[in-house]
């Protein structure tokens, strides 16, 4: 009979939004979570128990990165992103990402955008045991458009390879192009519904998508077992986004308080956009972006509209979740942590807040919110130890070494058990 595992006297954060609870113990039984009880009421001198003495060291559920570009090597822009790198060497620079989540805490990854349908190859590595990593919710390419219905350009698709972005002409072709997606393994399909500052095709105010192309993808998507999320940026591509019935509005930095109230009435996932524009506006002239250039951006405007629309979205509900166009040269992979820090230090929005929005939401929106995502008996026990609480300090999860031992259904996926074991359980002293 397998041995239980006991996560001895911690600190546990839940992952409901509330303070974390000290002198708590987690019991596993294969794959999931027991029971979460007072460390004195635990079964450490059982025989058949394995006891990891955490000492007070938190327990907290494993993260989902919402929104992340797993195959973008830290790029400059939409061209290195498709023609910098050959695909094998995307690829493994991919693989590379997702083995690197795990020693960071991030259990699961959501996609938000797969260049050559990476994500939906790692998912099967994964899956098969033949790529260390963490649960994978694949994403489709992007599927783009030339440009604004008054400036859409045939010979723009002639120029980007399908394989790697789907740029569709017509509403059929759209929806041939999601339901081809899906068959290839994508269980979420990437549209546009705006522009952005920082695209070649379309700026933030401007649309991309059509509300009728919007429809097309969302009808299709659905009708094949797959979720949609829009890049939305601005305020009329937010609108279409909820009208179309989108299940995730990525960035949502216009909205006004009308488009908010439709979005929590519809329940569609956020994943906000504070940490991208801000690392570029601030370190852009470090990656060789010019003074003239980044006065071209609007991104001061869509902060700003960004730090008033975060405490409303959490006092009305609206499920946000964690992620914010990771696999750029600004924000690279690796520093995950930093946009929650930023959530707390430039938002004001609480740690036990933000960090539900990386865990409890962010299991939501990768599809298992009802058995991940926070520590209650029953749940997968995919879990994190950290030296230092981060719903007290939310920078631990960026600190060297403060991550000691991550946990995948129960067992050691990042860090080491073995010095936990070496210590005398607390109940045999």
């Amino acid at each position: 009979m397998p041995r239980k595992t006991l996560l001895h006297d911690a600190t546990v954060q839940e992952g409901l939004g509330a303070a974390s609870l000290p002198h708590h113990s987690v019991l596993i039984d294969g794959e999931r979570i027991e029971a979460v009880l007072p460390a004195g009421q635990a079964p450490a001198d059982h025989p058949e128990v394995d006891v990891l003495d955490l000492d007070g060291r938190t327990v907290m559920p494993g993260m989902t990165l919402g929104h992340t570009h797993i195959a973008y090597l830290d790029v400059l822009d939409g061209r290195e992103m498709l023609f910098k790198y050959s695909v094998p060497e995307v690829t493994l620079g991919a693989a590379a990402n997702t083995t690197r989540l795990l020693s960071l805490g991030y259990t699961a990854f959501v996609g938000a955008g797969s260049v050559a349908g990476i994500d939906m190859a790692l998912r099967r590595a994964v899956d098969s045991g033949r790529l260390k990593g963490p649960r994978i919710t694949p994403c489709s390419r992007d599927l783009m458009v030339s440009g604004p219905p008054e400036r859409r350009n045939a010979d723009v698709k002639k120029r980007i390879p399908s394989d790697l972005m789907r740029l569709a002409d017509t509403p059929e072709e759209m929806a041939e192009y999601v339901a081809g997606e899906i068959a290839q393994g994508a269980e979420i399909v990437k549209v546009f519904s705006s522009g952005d500052d920082t695209f070649p095709n379309g700026r933030s105010h401007e649309l991309l998508f059509t509300a009728e192309e919007l429809v097309v993808a969302a009808r299709t998507a659905h009708e094949h077992g797959a979720r949609i999320r829009a890049h939305s940026r601005g305020l009329a591509g937010i609108r279409n986004a909820i009208a179309a019935g989108v299940d995730v509005i990525d960035h949502a930095t216009y909205a006004d308080d009308a488009a908010l109230e439709a979005i929590a009435e519809r329940g569609i996932f956020v994943v906000p956009s504070l940490y991208q524009p801000h690392m570029l506006l601030t370190t852009g002239a470090e990656h060789g972006k010019t003074p003239e250039y980044l006065e071209t951006l609007e991104f001061t405007a869509e902060i700003e509209n960004t730090l008033r629309i975060l405490p409303i979205m959490a006092e009305m509900g609206v499920p946000i979740v964690a992620g914010d166009d990771f696999g750029f040269a600004w924000t690279p992979h690796g520093t995950y942590a930093k946009e929650l820090e930023l959530y707390v230090t430039m938002a004001g929005i609480p740690a036990p807040t933000v960090l539900t929005w990386a865990t409890a939401n962010g299991a939501r929106l990768a599809g298992r919110g009802d058995v991940a995502g926070t520590v209650r008996p029953g749940r997968l026990a995919d879990l994190v130890v950290t030296d230092g609480d981060p719903a007290e300090d939310i920078t631990v999860l960026s600190r060297p070494g403060a991550i000691e031992l991550v946990l995948l259904g129960g067992e050691a996926v990042a860090g080491s058990a073995e010095p936990f074991r070496a210590r005398t359980p607390a109940g045999a002293r």
